[in-house]
């Protein structure tokens, strides 16, 4: 697949073209299932499925003037934050839940018991993240797109237009803050 193809695509998909979506979709997928594939392993096996995580994160980007992303790399960036999004959100709700949330807990299976221990982490994670945001927006995106999108850190430098040094450098700065503000929380990594 050429990365000029997932352009193409994109801007033919934001004016409107439906069989352009599809396509891009198709031609999208396996990477898709990558980036899920890593989110769910960073949930510790979320309820989510690999494929249901990707389709999930695949209606958010379909919504009507969503596709608004330049390129093959931005693409993947935003689709790595909507499905960071999506296991947060799921992480959330099960902490709700462990917390009583009004409905009584049944039968879990493993899986489930999984997000539970790791739901107040992910949450944490989430949160440290927001405030690096706040302070570097740029080191957030080095995590992001790391972290959570699965990208090496050539690919992270490239998209930011970075050396190698300075992209090595961000993420080791991240890592440093994330690892503070999170044993802050009282979790270690």
């Amino acid at each position: 697949m050429s990365p000029g193809a997932i352009t193409l695509l994109l801007s033919a998909a934001r004016e409107g073209d439906a069989s352009a979506q599809e396509q891009l979709f198709r031609l999208v997928y396996h990477d898709l299932r990558r980036i899920a594939r890593r989110q769910i392993g960073a949930a510790a096996r979320a309820t989510l499925s690999t494929t249901g995580l990707v389709h999930e994160a695949y209606l958010r980007l379909a919504r009507p003037g969503a596709l608004e992303q330049r390129d093959r790399e931005h693409f993947f960036a935003v689709a790595a934050r909507a499905m960071r999004q999506i296991v947060i959100g799921e992480a959330r709700r099960r902490q709700r839940l462990k917390r009583g949330g009004g409905q009584p807990l049944v039968d879990l299976d493993p899986d489930q018991v999984r997000v539970d221990e790791k739901a107040g982490e992910l949450v944490a994670l989430d949160q440290a993240l927001a405030r690096l945001e706040a302070l570097s927006p740029r080191l957030a995106q080095v995590v992001e797109w790391r972290f959570f999108g699965g990208r090496t850190l050539e690919e992270v430098g490239q998209a930011l237009g970075l050396t190698d040094r300075t992209a090595k450098r961000d993420w080791a700065k991240a890592r440093a803050f994330l690892f503070r503000e999170l044993q802050r929380e009282g979790y270690g990594l």
